[in-house]
């Protein structure tokens, strides 16, 4: 989203409770584009994390996720509706939406960030806010044929903060067209953990990367910084301001607990990690 406030990172700034994940709130104007997620697309990593709710009203819980080896998704609590203990939970991975590379796969929740806090207006509740993470191992390794992103944990230089993008699967727009893209947005300031920034967020975008796209050789690479948790509610874009941007957990929360799950490596072996509540 295109803005014109200063750029700003600063501990311990103010913001106000924020309402569960998957809410929507748009800057300054929805400038949000569609990119291919076919194979070899930088955005194809990029998919959908569905849980099958038996109820009359909502048969199904849909939030972002994408691929972080051939063979794991990293996701949200959020596609779990408040369950305590997701651990050993089957949840179902869709990507290359729109393509004929189009994949659906189940998968086992083998890792999670404990229990977490969805309203989130005291230092303790930001904390609570960092543990909104799932591990999600499939049992098929769509990520060998659609590739999967590079994590940043650090070290930054202050400049990688500023033109960021965002990109994720909103219940607002159409699937079939791609992956919906915040194609300029940044992250604003840190509270406690939490990476607060104005990179869209809309119904279903927990889970939603925050990146770059990096070179890596003659292929282009997704390399995430943040992952999206929660944001305000809001019925049409409005002006970032303190209160009303949405919170993401950086990768350099994540990323050491999740490392010993992760491998390029045959599927045997990485099928041998133990569940484990992180």
């Amino acid at each position: 989203m295109k803005r014109t406030h200063q750029f700003r990172l600063l501990v311990g700034a103010c913001l106000s409770a924020v309402p569960a994940a998957g809410h929507s709130a748009i800057f300054d104007r929805d400038d949000r584009e569609y990119a291919s997620a076919a194979r070899g697309s930088p955005y194809a990593p990029i998919g959908i994390v569905l849980r099958h709710v038996i109820t009359r009203f909502h048969p199904y819980s849909v939030a972002t996720g994408f691929l972080v080896d051939d063979c794991h998704v990293l996701a949200t609590q959020a596609v779990m509706n408040g369950k305590k203990s997701p651990l050993g939970s089957h949840l179902r991975f869709r990507s290359g939406l729109g393509t004929p590379y189009y994949r659906s796969t189940r998968g086992r929740i083998v890792a999670f960030g404990g229990q977490t806090d969805r309203i989130r207006a005291t230092e303790s509740q930001m904390e609570g806010g960092a543990r909104d993470w799932i591990l999600l191992r499939l049992d098929q390794c769509v990520g060998k044929t659609l590739g999967h992103v590079a994590l940043k944990s650090g070290p930054f230089s202050p400049y990688e903060f500023r033109d960021l993008k965002s990109g994720s699967y909103p219940r607002d727009r159409g699937k079939t067209n791609g992956v919906s893209v915040d194609p300029s947005c940044m992250v604003v300031r840190t509270r406690g953990p939490m990476w607060v920034n104005d990179c869209a967020l809309a119904r279903g975008d927990a889970g939603a990367p925050i990146f770059r796209i990096a070179n890596t050789g003659t292929t282009r690479q997704m390399v995430v910084y943040a992952m999206q948790s929660a944001g305000h509610s809001t019925k049409s874009p409005v002006h970032v301001g303190m209160g009303y941007e949405n919170q993401a957990i950086p990768m350099s929360v994540i990323a050491p607990q999740i490392e010993s799950y992760l491998s390029t490596q045959s599927s045997d072996k990485l099928g041998r990690s133990r569940d484990t509540a992180l």
